[in-house]
């Protein structure tokens, strides 16, 4: 029953019944408490206490009847604050969201250790934020750049990563910002910028940016195959192909593959020459440097650096030496799985 319908009920039936009284018995009544005394008729006697206890009755159900909201009001606050947790870890950000409800608490911890994400490439709810937070999830995994005002993200965070690699592929002149000195991007961002710098701009741009970007040897082997694709004057020179190398940690394998792909656009003496500062940078590219001997017949050179070397080093090279030396030239480097 509601609380108007109560008082209303309750106000009649005390009226009611005092009026009934009141027509059946129309004397006096007189309390005496401590040498005082009140004298009201017979009828207020019936109404007073009905009266008081409906008092007490209206103040007793309205403090409960408060209480109670105040409780389904925090029950709506920590729901609401449980939207926004779920909205979180959907974005993969930390949170420090605190429930008054115990149920609520105990919820929150646990959802607190997953890592949530959206099971289908639509999602419909009553929670706007939730809406929101979804959408511009399934925009960030279909290629879609969100501006960063909207997903307020911080850059190392991964749904942030990925919306930055969006960016850069979709934006040429916000890629060029990414890749310069101190852009305050992850390496991963930078790569992905850098990525896209090399294939959509000339490699006059490239050039200037490089010296402004660490390069890993995937980043590295582009950039030559790139540079192994322009004419002379556009090109980079040794010195800064060697300087590139030096500051990396290619394999012989893939000095072997840039090997090849200058091979297009390099002089073969430029290669030698090339290939002769980074073994005298390090002999443990030696392996490479003995494969662009053996593509240009440098057999003088090859015999001098096998002689220096022990019996189980090189032991392609030497295989394919001695099948040379025995008229043999039918024979090549990946024929005997050089390593």
């Amino acid at each position: 029953m509601g609380l108007k319908k109560y008082i209303f009920g309750a106000m009649v039936l005390i009226i009611g019944i005092s009026g009934y009284v009141f027509t059946i018995v129309h004397g006096e009544y007189t309390l005496t408490i401590a040498d005082k005394s009140l004298l009201l008729p017979i009828a207020a006697w019936i109404a007073v206490p009905a009266a008081i206890l409906f008092i007490f009755s209206v103040l007793h159900m309205m403090f409960y009847g408060l209480k109670n909201y105040f409780k389904l009001k925090a029950i709506d606050k920590d729901s609401d604050a449980m939207v926004t947790l779920i909205s979180k870890k959907l974005l993969n950000e930390d949170s420090e969201i605190t429930f008054k409800n115990e149920k609520f608490q105990d919820l929150g911890k646990i959802i607190n250790q997953l890592n949530i994400t959206l099971a289908k490439d639509h999602f419909t709810s009553t929670s706007k934020l939730m809406n929101t937070t979804s959408e511009q999830l399934i925009n960030i995994k279909a290629g879609t750049y969100v501006p960063t005002k909207e997903l307020k993200l911080s850059n190392d965070n991964l749904i942030m990563i990925e919306n930055l690699k969006n960016r850069v592929v979709a934006d040429e002149n916000f890629a060029l910002d990414v890749i310069k000195k101190d852009s305050g991007y992850t390496f991963e961002i930078v790569k992905k910028a850098f990525m896209n710098v090399l294939e959509t701009k000339s490699m006059t741009t490239v050039k200037k940016y490089i010296e402004e970007v660490q390069l890993d040897s995937e980043m590295i082997i582009a950039l030559f195959k790139k540079d192994s694709e322009q004419q002379e004057e556009f090109a980079l020179t040794n010195e800064m192909i060697f300087k590139l190398i030096k500051n990396s940690d290619l394999t012989n394998a893939q000095l072997i593959q840039i090997a090849n792909q200058y091979k297009k656009s390099m002089a073969p003496d430029q290669i030698i020459n090339l290939f002769e500062d980074i073994v005298s940078l390090d002999e443990d590219y030696t392996p490479a440097y003995l494969y662009v001997l053996t593509e240009y017949e440098m057999i003088d050179k090859i015999r001098d650096i096998l002689s220096a070397s022990s019996t189980n080093e090189y032991t392609s090279y030497k295989a394919l030496l001695d099948l040379r030396d025995s008229g043999k030239h039918t024979y090549s480097l990946s024929s005997l799985c050089y390593k």
